[in-house]
């Protein structure tokens, strides 16, 4: 018997095979599945492309428990919402579908109280109390919430270079990378870029990454956005951990977490100045594999 496990983000997913025993058997990655962002048929689109190469390089067809863990809901999704999902792309006896953070508190591995934070193209926070009840904060999505996340320091450096550029704001090394990022002569061509069409959530998080690097050459304005982002997302997580009394462990996931380690370390000292008994550390393993463990338990019950 084969598992699947699925960890579904912002911008990529992953996907792993394993055996009844952890075993992984095979990965594959493709793009998002965050139908929420890029519409059910081109989510359904990229899980079907990613199941297909899985199913041939095992040589399967089936799979005895699919649990996928998406950025796309937070809480774990009704029968009828999971099969509009995977109808006709996974055949298993059993498939699940809950959120992102789910899976990550399944890869910490901690069987009492314990939390996880995300920040990756969005963001959210979860925690397990000691009855096993699951709860959240965050997780609104980029118009209502994500804050910490690579989208919300994007847009706010996209924001605080345009007022560069019109006066209305500090100078700032943000504005020249803006228009070097887009490949722009002009500030109004960012009008058709980001409105004609809508430009994706996922697109302008990938931005974020220009913004680490003017902080770290030393502009004032894109180091004040980090701050505070890394503030946001620690009021996003201390509302969570108000909520978890006896709870020491806080393990942390997300492309901006994971790569850029000075933002970690800001996000903890957010965090410590308010709880300093909290233990902040990057999770032992990555979503996937607390997914697929979630699969073969699932599976079990079966």
């Amino acid at each position: 018997m084969y598992y699947l496990g699925v960890d579904g983000g912002g911008t990529h997913t992953t996907a792993v095979v394993a055996d009844k025993n952890g075993n992984i058997i095979a990965k594959a990655d493709g793009g998002s599945i965050n139908y929420n962002s890029i519409g059910l048929e081109c989510a359904r689109s990229n899980m079907k492309e990613i199941i297909l190469w899985l199913c041939e390089a095992c040589q399967i067809s089936s799979f005895a428990c699919a649990f996928i863990g998406m950025s796309a809901i937070s809480s774990r999704a009704s029968r009828e919402e999971t099969l509009s999902f995977v109808d006709g792309i996974i055949r298993a006896d059993k498939v699940i579908m809950d959120s992102d953070v789910y899976i990550a508190l399944a890869a910490l591995d901690e069987k009492d109280l314990c939390a996880v934070t995300i920040s990756g193209t969005g963001s959210m926070s979860a925690g397990r109390k000691k009855d096993g009840e699951i709860i959240h904060t965050g997780g609104w999505g980029h118009i209502l919430g994500d804050e910490g996340s690579a989208y919300s320091i994007a847009i706010d450096a996209v924001k605080a270079a345009v007022r560069g550029y019109e006066k209305s704001g500090p100078e700032t090394a943000l504005t020249s990378s803006v228009k070097d990022y887009y490949g722009i002569s002009n500030y109004l061509e960012l009008i058709d870029i980001f409105y004609n069409p809508p430009i994706e959530k996922s697109e302008i998080a990938k931005f974020s990454p220009k913004v680490f690097e003017c902080a770290e050459s030393g502009d004032k304005v894109a180091n004040e956005i980090l701050k505070n982002n890394a503030k946001e997302l620690a009021k996003t997580t201390l509302a969570l951990l108000s909520r978890l009394e006896g709870c020491n462990i806080l393990g942390v996931w997300g492309g901006v977490f994971q790569n850029k380690k000075s933002y970690l370390e800001m996000f903890m000292q957010s965090i410590n100045e308010k709880l300093p008994h909290i233990k902040v550390a990057l999770l032992p393993n990555p979503p996937v594999i607390g997914a697929v463990t979630a699969a073969i338990k699932e599976g079990e019950k079966i």
